[in-house]
Parts: C-alpha cells; sequence; structure tokens
C-alpha cells in the first residue's frame, strides 16, 4: 500500500482530485437494481429471505438509467416501427414516463449475459480491486453519491440484507417506485420494517413515484385523508423517523390510462404528493 502511495501516478495526486476522479467513475448516478426469482426456484424463509440463484446466474440486475428526470413528467413517445412491447398496449403514440425504458431492458434481460444490458452504461466496480487504498478511498463514493433505485419490495429487503452495517449507514439516496394498485404493498411494508429504517440513518433524499389509477370520484370524496385511511401508508409513515432533508413525491396513473376517462386529475395527484411529502419530512 506505502509503495503505491509513493509510485502510482493516480494515487500520488491531490486527495480532493482523486475524489473527483472516484465520483467521475463510480458516483453520481441513477441506478436500477433488480433480484430476479421466480417461484418455482425460489427458496424463501420469511425470516431471511433466502433465494436460489437463477439458472446458475447471479440473480442480480442493475441497470444505469440514462434517461432520469423528475418522478410526474409525462412525455409523448413516437414509435415509428412498434415491436412487442409497444404492440401491447395498442399504441404507437403513448405516453411515456422516466425509465419506462429501463422497465423494458429488464424483461428483455432473461439470458445468461452479463448484468447489462443493451447501451446503458455499466458500473466500473473492477477499478475498486486496484489497490488497498483505492478501496478505502473509492468505495464510500459508491454509496454516497449514487441513487439506489427499487421497483419492488423484495429486491429492496434482499439489497438491504446483503449490505454491511457501514454500507447502510453510508446510504444517503434512495429512489422507490410502488404499485398501490398491484397488491404488492405489504411487501413493502415488510420492506420498510423498523429494523431496515434504523440501519439507514445516512439517508436524506428519497425519491418516491407512486402508481395509483383512483377514480376522480375516490379522491373527490376523501381528498388527502386518504392517505389516512390505507395501509400503503404503513411502512411509508418509517421512513418520516429518519433525518431526511429531501423528498420528491409523485402520484401517477397508468401511461396508457387518460384523465378523461374518469381518473383523478394531476392538480388532486400533485396535492397528495405534497401532503406525503410533509409527512416523510415530518413538517
Amino acid at each position: 500500500m506505502v509503495r503505491n502511495a509513493t509510485t502510482s501516478p493516480l494515487l500520488r495526486l491531490p486527495p480532493e482530485i482523486r475524489e473527483k476522479i472516484w465520483i467521475e467513475v463510480l458516483g453520481g448516478r441513477l441506478i436500477h437494481l433488480h433480484y430476479e426469482y421466480f417461484d418455482d426456484e425460489m427458496e424463501f424463509d420469511d425470516s431471511d429471505i433466502t433465494y436460489k440463484a437463477c439458472f446458475g446466474r447471479s440473480p442480480w440486475r442493475h441497470i444505469v438509467c440514462e434517461d432520469d428526470g423528475p418522478e410526474d413528467r409525462r412525455k409523448e413517445k413516437t414509435v415509428p416501427n412498434p415491436g412487442y412491447h409497444e404492440a401491447i398496449t395498442c399504441a404507437k403514440n403513448r405516453w411515456v414516463y422516466p425509465h419506462d425504458a429501463c422497465d423494458l431492458d429488464y424483461e428483455d434481460s432473461g439470458s445468461s449475459r452479463p448484468i447489462v444490458y443493451h447501451a446503458h452504461e455499466g458500473m466500473r466496480l473492477t477499478v475498486l480491486r486496484v489497490s488497498r487504498q483505492l478501496y478505502t478511498e473509492a468505495h464510500p463514493v459508491l454509496w454516497t453519491t449514487n441513487i439506489y433505485s427499487f421497483a419492488d419490495g423484495l429486491t429492496f429487503r434482499r439489497f438491504v440484507m446483503t449490505r454491511t452495517i457501514n454500507q447502510k449507514r453510508l446510504i444517503r439516496n434512495l429512489r422507490f417506485e410502488m404499485d398501490w394498485d398491484c397488491g404488492l404493498i405489504e411487501e413493502w411494508n415488510k420492506a420498510l420494517s423498523t429494523a431496515t429504517i434504523q440501519s439507514l440513518l445516512g439517508l436524506r433524499t428519497l425519491r418516491l413515484r407512486i402508481i395509483y389509477d383512483m377514480n376522480q370520484w375516490l379522491w373527490d370524496g376523501s381528498g388527502d385523508r386518504i392517505l389516512e385511511s390505507t395501509n400503503r401508508m404503513d411502512g411509508l409513515r418509517r421512513l418520516s423517523h429518519l433525518p431526511l432533508t429531501s423528498a420528491e413525491v409523485a402520484f401517477c396513473i397508468r401511461d396508457w390510462l387518460s384523465e378523461d376517462s374518469g381518473y383523478w386529475q394531476k392538480a388532486d395527484r400533485d396535492s397528495c404528493a405534497r401532503s406525503l411529502q410533509k409527512i416523510l419530512l415530518d413538517t
């Protein structure tokens, strides 16, 4: 280690320059994580969530996002030659949200290739093996400057279980994408347990996108009180115990639905998002 510090041109650079290099190589990204499991190949024990690797390969998938943006952004996508995924939505021109392309890449990732697919950038983790000094300096950047994104509670539970105590304390930014209509909200409530929250005391920034196809008449009758009367909030309320400094919240309806079809309007979704933001920030 001493020899590396005195002979390596990289490690002889000033510490502040090296830190910028570590961030450029390993940090500042939004990383979607997914733990791939199948019911007929899964060894599941609720006490420790033990899984078999799928088909002998690593069950972990990650995608470095290339189309990040505000969680409530919705843009029109023109598909000149619709393929399978566009065909199943019966739309050549349709509204899409950020990260739609990332979701499709997960669906297309069923081969035994490495965990990065299509043209997405990969994480250059091998750099951490160069030397012990480089690992010591660069390893914290991986946890403090990246945003880790999860679209299901099981993946998040598995992620937290397999991190060291120090890694969990270093995590600063998380993103959750929840579907309040799919019936899997209990997995999120389990994932956001009190023990998990207490292990993430370094968390400062939370981004939350909630898909909820609520009818307008239900919102008109309940308003923001719907957050008080639903078990969907059980896990999220625990996050308010963390010293969060920023919380971005967006409620969305599915990209093939229209507000004109009786679903709640954007102004109402934004109002609900502001109420949930206040709960998370405990303000």
